[in-house]
Parts: structure tokens; C-alpha cells; sequence
């Protein structure tokens, strides 16, 4: 693990070595779509992942990046813990409203209790719920999963979706199933489809076919990886032929510092717009944030 890690880094060292920050770059606001809080316990991504918000704060503040979600992701079985770190990461975001933003988070599995957890939140002030095929072990194609993001959509809830569990790897074409019988529910598939991510090129060829405007994607983990490889000509191809108005940027902390990220980003060799769109002003779009 380590040894791939500090690939994974050199890799990246060379991509911003060719192609450093320069005066072309946009230089506005940014705001990650994507990063984990942890409030004790098992619920970090990693067991060295700090408690609480201020290390990702000082991380945030380094990295230029004005505004941050926040994820917890919730398992079946407990409504009681999952309404607690629910209402966590709520005051969490609450205790800074002009950086973070929460995404809270429900198990299909749970039923009704579930879609009346979608509703408490929502009148919280929750804009996005996330659901974790892989680590909340449910498969998309659950019919109960289909309940959680119709009601989404009746709620106005975005729903972010890891889009890459390399235990099914028929995920991705179920979820873009999924948006299609959906269409007033907002999705966003996290990482891009990862190492699948050629497949999300579909959704260019699904669109002219008249299929909803419903769906974004996040460059969580996979701007990381891939920048700087052979293939990264390739991620930037597929996504201008998605379009980047569909396209956000999140760091996947604690996986990824939130500087990591943004640099990968800038690497891609974006264009100083499809920035600004990925950055910033797609996520605003989205889920209407102030």
C-alpha cells in the first residue's frame, strides 16, 4: 500500500512539474464536492482519520478551497445512530455555514424509517443524501434503493452514489439504469466510474437520445490517480464528451488531501472555463448553495 501511494504521488509530482499553475489557470472560488467527516468510533474512511472538522479546516485553508461538504455514511439496523450522525454533521456544517455543507445519509434497507429520515432532514436544511453500495453493502438494483432516491427526487435531495465497487461490476450500468427511470431525482456518481470510467462516455451517446439532464459526476480519487498517467488524455476526452457542466470537483478526503485533488485537477490541463465549471460553479448549480 505504501509503495503504491508514493507511485501514485511521483506521479503526480510529474504531471504539475509539466504543467505547473500559470496565470491561465481560473483563480476563483472553489468548493469541494466531496470530503468525509468522522465523529468517533468506525466511522472514518480510515482509522488514522482525524475527529472532527478542524484538520480538514486548516487543510481547506492551505489549499485555497472556500467551501466543503461533508459526508457521513450510515449503516442498517440502528435509526438512533443514524439520526445521531445525522444531526452531527448538520451541526457540524452549522458551526461554519460559510465553508462546510452537510450530505447526510440513510441505509435503504431501512425501510420506511429511512424515507422518514429523508424527510426530517430535508426540512433541515440537507440538500444531498449519500448511499454507499460497496461499504453499506446493498446492491443498486435493490428495489428499496430505487424508494430512497424516488423520494429524493419528491424531496429535493441530490443523491451522491459511489459509482465504483470492484466487487459488481455491473454497478455503474445500474445506476445509469437507475437515473433513467428516475428522472426527477439529481444524481451524482462519485470517482467517475473509477477504472470503468470509459463507461461513463455512455451518458454523452444517452443524452442526444433525449434521457435527462439528471446526471453529474465527481473526479474524486480519479483526477488523483490518473493525472499524469498514459490514460489522462483519455479522462479529459470522456469528460468534454459528457460535458463539463456535468463534471465536479472533490477530493475524497481523508483518502486524498484536498491540495492532492486540486492539483490533479489543474494538471488535466483544463481549460481556465471547464475550471471554473468543475471547481466551482457546477456544484453551485446543482444543489443551489449561497
Amino acid at each position: 500500500m505504501t509503495n503504491t501511494i508514493s507511485l501514485r504521488c511521483l506521479l503526480l509530482a510529474i504531471a504539475m512539474t509539466a504543467c505547473p499553475v500559470s496565470a491561465r489557470d481560473y483563480t476563483g472560488g472553489i468548493i469541494d464536492a466531496h470530503a468525509h467527516v468522522r465523529f468517533g468510533g468506525n466511522d472514518g474512511l480510515r482509522p488514522d482519520q482525524p475527529v472532527g472538522t478542524g484538520d480538514l479546516r486548516r487543510l481547506d485553508a492551505a489549499a485555497g478551497i472556500d467551501r466543503s461538504a461533508l459526508i457521513v455514511m450510515n449503516w442498517s439496523g440502528d435509526m438512533a445512530a443514524t439520526r445521531a450522525k445525522n444531526d452531527g454533521v448538520i451541526a457540524a456544517a452549522a458551526a461554519d455555514p460559510t465553508h462546510f455543507y452537510p450530505i447526510a445519509s440513510v441505509h435503504p434497507a431501512d425501510g420506511d424509517q429511512a424515507l422518514a429520515e429523508l424527510e426530517r432532514v430535508a426540512k433541515l436544511g440537507v440538500k444531498q443524501i449519500k448511499l454507499h453500495p460497496n461499504s453499506q453493502e446493498f446492491d443498486v438494483a435493490d428495489p428499496a434503493v430505487a424508494r430512497v432516491t424516488a423520494r429524493c427526487g419528491e424531496l429535493g435531495l441530490a443523491v451522491l452514489f459511489d459509482s465504483f465497487n470492484p466487487l459488481d461490476p455491473g454497478q455503474l450500468g445500474k445506476l445509469l439504469a437507475l437515473s433513467m427511470k428516475q428522472p426527477g431525482t439529481k444524481f451524482v456518481f462519485a470517482h467517475m466510474g473509477f477504472s470503468q470510467f470509459r463507461e461513463t462516455g455512455v451518458y454523452a451517446l444517452l443524452k442526444k437520445m433525449g434521457t435527462p439532464g439528471n446526471v453529474w459526476f465527481d473526479l474524486s480519487a480519479i483526477a488523483v490517480f490518473y493525472a499524469g498517467s498514459p490514460v489522462q488524455d483519455e479522462l479529459v476526452w470522456t469528460m468534454r464528451r459528457i460535458g463539463m457542466d456535468r463534471i465536479l470537483f472533490g477530493s475524497d478526503w481523508p483518502t486524498e488531501t484536498p491540495a492532492n485533488a486540486l492539483a490533479a485537477v489543474r494538471a488535466l490541463r483544463l481549460t481556465p472555463e471547464e475550471q471554473r465549471m468543475v471547481l466551482h460553479d457546477n456544484i453551485v448549480g446543482l444543489l443551489q448553495l449561497r
